[in-house]
């Protein structure tokens, strides 16, 4: 079975049966109907949809069975919604009510590499106490305090869209010449266009209409949202 075929409802049945297979009851139309909260009619036809494909196996008024397919994918979902809730709520200090809904959004879309190297960054933390300390000494000074907008290289920023250049992230000649060219920490700055191929971009800065290479422009940190003035 395509993984990649199977739309995020159809996941999101899988995973209720799958949870209902452990229940006494089972997974029957009515319980999955009140655990997704739709019609039992809307059930019985994904269910014979999903039947259909292979991932379960359906017979009206009968408990509802994960095929070998279906369980592999149902598992699949469960261990990603698992391994996704915990990080949110161990590293980014989610409460569970909040952490919970993210959760359920974020693990149709959140390949295997992505949830892998997020409960990997998860085990790294609960093996270094040190570093977790830290980490939760700037969470919590955080709280509250980020600016707004988003933050880039000049590399990245939409064209048309005015940014605050932040910092010059390079040193010696390369440095002197974009100061030189009006670009120091604090200036608004525009990208006007963008050549075909990427390279060069056009800018505009203090009024003036100047060319850089996309290798400078990404040594260049601005903060950015649209209608900035």
């Amino acid at each position: 079975m395509d993984r990649e075929r199977l739309s995020s409802r159809v996941e999101d049945y899988l995973e209720a049966i799958l949870q209902l297979s452990e229940t006494p009851q089972g997974a029957r139309t009515g319980e999955i109907a009140r655990l997704m909260d739709v019609q039992p009619s809307t059930v019985s036809t994904a269910l014979k949809s999903l039947n259909e494909q292979g991932l379960v196996d359906y017979t009206p008024y009968d408990a509802v069975t994960l095929t070998p397919d279906g369980r592999r994918v149902a598992e699949e979902i469960a261990g990603r919604h698992v391994a996704l809730r915990r990080f949110l709520m161990e590293v980014l200090g989610l409460d569970p009510e909040d952490a919970e809904p993210v959760a359920c959004g974020m693990e149709h879309d959140a390949t295997p590499l992505v949830a892998e190297r997020m409960t990997l960054l998860a085990d790294f933390f609960r093996q270094h106490p040190g570093m977790m300390a830290k980490w939760l000494v700037a969470r919590q000074e955080a709280r509250g305090n980020g600016l707004p907008g988003v933050e880039s290289s000049l590399d990245e920023l939409p064209q048309g869209v005015r940014a605050l250049v932040l910092s010059i992230d390079v040193e010696g000649a390369l440095r002197r010449r974009l100061v030189e060219m009006g670009v120091t920490p604090g200036v608004l700055i525009t990208v006007e266009r963008v050549a075909p191929l990427g390279d060069p971009i056009a800018v505009e800065v203090r009024g003036y209409r100047l060319s850089m290479r996309k290798a400078e422009a990404a040594n260049i940190r601005v903060r950015w949202r649209p209608g900035l003035a």
